[in-house]
């Protein structure tokens, strides 16, 4: 009897062994891990200053700017600032999540306009290894490289 109960205690620990890990996205530690990687991301809207952003984009994003013949942050950097109108604050709407992404759907308000428009914009926020990065971003319903 005894030699049973261990029989089925080992079955148990190696079916949890062999169970599929929680996905990372459902988590609510990782969830507010990608959304402080989009708060930084916010800071370089809000700013204009896109070079501290490079590294939190993801590995896709970065190869898609090099396509472009800007492969470097500081190219980027001037490509992204001298685009788009800038943002000045903020407002998560919605999370969506996924097993490896999360998506937060915003209301971002233009800077410097005298209306204060509000756009949607969207964040894509893509795990890669144990870091969380910039992986899409839609303004209205146009799709935009971040």
């Amino acid at each position: 009897m005894p030699g049973r109960v261990l029989v089925r205690l080992c079955a148990i620990a190696l079916g949890a062994l062999a169970a599929p890990p929680l996905t990372v996205a459902q988590n609510s530690v990782e969830v507010a891990r990608a959304r402080q990687t989009l708060e930084h991301y916010a800071m370089c809207e809000r700013t204009r200053r896109f070079a501290p952003c490079w590294p939190l984009l993801s590995r896709r994003i970065q190869a898609e700017w090099a396509r472009q013949g800007r492969p470097s942050a500081a190219e980027y950097a001037d490509a992204r600032g001298a685009g788009e109108p800038g943002y000045a604050d903020f407002r998560v709407l919605q999370i969506r999540r996924s097993p490896s992404r999360v998506v937060f759907v915003t209301e971002a308000t233009r800077a410097g306009g005298t209306d204060a428009v509000a756009d949607r914009v969207e964040y894509a926020v893509l795990r890669e290894g144990d870091q969380w990065k910039i992986d899409g971003r839609r303004v209205g319903a146009s799709e935009t490289t971040p």
